[in-house]
């Protein structure tokens, strides 16, 4: 194998810039466009997209419940919605997921707590506090892209670390 590039402008294609040799767009004329507008294709697919407005309000009350009460309002919304909207059902998930997630670290950050203040009890207070406010400010970051991404219509990645997949 070489590590030669094969055209003179591949070293430009790495670092994000459009590489030479790529044809230009061909030009569209207003003709071309109504045919292509009017050709019957399928249809695009919608299964994540929000019917209506009621949707992406619920998907971000699920989302914003999670700080009041934990995992029990996204898995009512969950519950009720995850058969009538796949968009709903999508985003109760992630926030369910979160949700619990987030909850099994509290205890485990409980347990680092308490085993460090059986010998200095300061010590156990500051890490378990620090620690659950990482926590806390980390899943409160998520919540919040999450409700901008339901808002947008769209679907965000939490990442897998942060989001175990309790419910799909």
């Amino acid at each position: 194998m070489t590590s030669n590039p094969a055209q003179p402008g591949e070293a430009r294609a790495r670092s994000g810039r459009a590489p030479i040799w790529s044809a230009p767009a061909p030009a569209v004329s207003d003709s071309d466009s109504d045919s292509a507008a009017a050709a019957p294709g399928p249809a695009p697919d919608r299964s994540g997209q929000p019917e209506h407005h009621g949707e992406v309000k619920a998907a971000k009350v699920g989302y914003l419940g999670v700080i009041v009460l934990g995992p029990v309002i996204p898995l009512v919304i969950y519950a009720v919605g995850r058969r009538r909207s796949p968009f709903l059902r999508q985003h109760a998930a992630a926030a369910v997921n979160l949700s619990v997630t987030c909850l099994l670290y509290a205890v485990c950050c409980a347990i680092v707590a308490g085993l460090l203040a059986l010998d200095i009890v300061l010590l156990g207070l500051v890490i378990g506090i620090l620690l659950g406010l990482a926590l806390w400010l980390t899943m409160l970051r998520y919540l919040i892209r999450g409700v901008g991404a339901a808002q947008r219509g769209e679907q965000d990645k939490i990442p897998g670390w942060l989001s175990a997949q309790v419910v799909s």
